[in-house]
């Protein structure tokens, strides 16, 4: 590709495509009781990370953003390397400085360019975790059919409003008391006591900068099925991209023992879909509980 994509590492994208690609990933900050970490950006450290048990909710954890520096240097690295054609794609703007910073380190970047003829380009995703990553694939896939950047751009733009991501907290309780760190207030203080004492969990829609509760299910298994179900009954009605995000704050085999995986995996290979499982984010296992489920796919807006 002449065209090069740079992602903020609350984005998860498999190891694989990310190198065949060259997919670079500008990582966040972490706290866990006020000591520092930089997310190392590779599947083996998530889930090293997960397993760890430091993000449980006994445990003080915080993220910072990327820095505008932290682009700028992702983005001259880039430019070092020959691309002359740069997308920066952030998590949503409403939670948190990400984007902000990632147009701050374009403006640093475009004042060294000494009128060298180089597209720089930031776009907001409009959404999080395993929308992040169906905005990257689908975004390179264009890219790949068609040279005018331009022109993929102005598409993605329309797309990145119908990706559809769904959320399935493992712990609802952590995922309320983090999510509001960044903005985030889809789960009341009640839906979350009673999720957390009755063994209930909602699954959250987020969608087009905003996100609401779609369903709440007795079980987490029960309830990663009908996420599973649901997407299936999407496949069937039309979907705008040829690509299913899955994320998982866990491991591979742990994914793919969830009830339902196996279907969507074969109705997916059926009707020629490209299904992307991936270790989720470090991001993502903080703010929505380690052992959570994350499912994304392009569609038009519908009743769950």
């Amino acid at each position: 590709m002449k065209t090069s994509i740079i992602v903020d590492s609350a984005c998860s994208l498999p190891q694989a495509l990310r190198e065949k690609y060259n997919v670079s990933f500008v990582p966040i900050t972490y706290s866990v009781d006020n000591e520092s970490f930089t997310d190392a950006c590779t599947e083996e450290n998530a889930v090293e990370m997960f397993q760890s048990g430091v993000f449980k909710r006994k445990h003080e954890v915080h993220t910072q953003p990327p820095t505008p520096e932290d682009f700028e240097t992702a983005i001259i690295d880039k430019i070092k390397q020959g691309y002359d054609r740069i997308i920066v794609q952030t998590v949503n703007r409403t939670q948190g400085e990400t984007y902000n910073n990632a147009n701050a380190g374009v403006a640093r970047v475009k004042k060294q360019l000494d009128g060298r003829d180089i597209t720089l380009r930031v776009m907001d995703s409009r959404t999080v975790f395993a929308g992040q990553g169906l905005m990257a694939i689908e975004t390179i896939r264009r890219l790949l059919k068609n040279s005018d950047e331009a022109a993929v751009r102005r598409t993605m733009d329309k797309i990145s409003e119908k990706i559809h991501t769904f959320i399935l907290p493992r712990e609802p309780l952590i995922a309320l008391e983090r999510s509001r760190q960044r903005n985030e207030n889809n789960v009341g203080w009640t839906q979350a006591l009673i999720a957390n004492k009755l063994g209930i969990h909602p699954i959250i829609c987020n969608v087009n900068d905003s996100s609401h509760s779609v369903s709440k299910i007795w079980g987490f298994k029960k309830a990663a099925k009908a996420i599973f179900d649901h997407v299936s009954e999407r496949i069937d009605a039309g979907l705008l991209s040829p690509i299913i995000t899955v994320n998982f704050c866990g491991t591979m085999e742990e994914l793919e023992a969830l009830p339902g995986y196996a279907e969507l995996t074969l109705k997916a290979k059926r009707a020629k879909l490209m299904l992307v499982p991936s270790v989720a984010s470090l991001a993502g296992g903080i703010y929505t509980s380690v052992g959570s489920l994350s499912v994304a796919v392009a569609t038009e807006e519908h009743e769950w």
